[in-house]
């Protein structure tokens, strides 16, 4: 979540959640991921919090084997591709001028005005300054600090996985044993 965001880069943490989506090794076109499960009758989205990020999907039962083939690559082999860093800085920033006068973010914004400087609390989603300007400024690479805060992150122990589907239990199971 937002909370391990480097000082230097706040935001980072919602970055990498929405560079995550956008190919992997073994499945490298960008939109492959969305593109399958709406073509099986499914949809997906994330959420970075101050303490997680959340990545759910859902699809037509019969298509749950290749939406976990495409989405367990997010966590083996993601490309973050160089090409994409700019285009999701831009997205990134819309979403946070999009979602800069909501009622929930007006509020944090107050808590964060009386908030201990000292404390990794701070606005979290990120943004064209916090991401782009700031971190040249900062001479960071954006890049290689998005790898390596997936790296530092994204690893087994830190992680859950929640399925729902109509197999049974062990077959469930070995699903995603076989895929993480």
């Amino acid at each position: 979540g937002s909370l391990d965001d480097p000082a230097s880069l706040p935001g980072l943490a919602h970055f990498c959640e929405h560079m995550l989506f956008l190919g992997t090794a073994a499945f490298p076109d960008e939109a492959e991921y969305k593109r399958f499960l709406r073509g099986h009758g499914g949809k997906c989205n994330a959420a970075t919090g101050d303490s997680f990020t959340c990545y759910i999907f859902d699809v037509a039962p019969d298509h749950l084997v290749g939406a976990l083939d495409r989405f367990s690559q997010f966590f083996i082999a993601p490309l973050f591709t160089p090409s994409a860093t700019e285009r999701e800085i831009n997205a990134v920033d819309s979403e946070h001028s999009m979602r800069i006068t909501d009622d929930g973010r007006r509020s944090y914004a107050t808590l964060l005005l009386d908030a201990n400087p000292a404390h990794p609390l701070h606005w979290g989603s990120g943004n064209a300054k916090s991401l782009r300007d700031d971190s040249r400024a900062r001479g960071l690479d954006l890049h290689a600090e998005v790898v390596r805060f997936y790296k530092e992150h994204y690893t087994a122990e830190d992680m859950t996985l929640a399925l729902v589907g109509r197999e049974p239990l062990p077959e469930l199971r070995r699903i995603v044993e076989s895929r993480f």
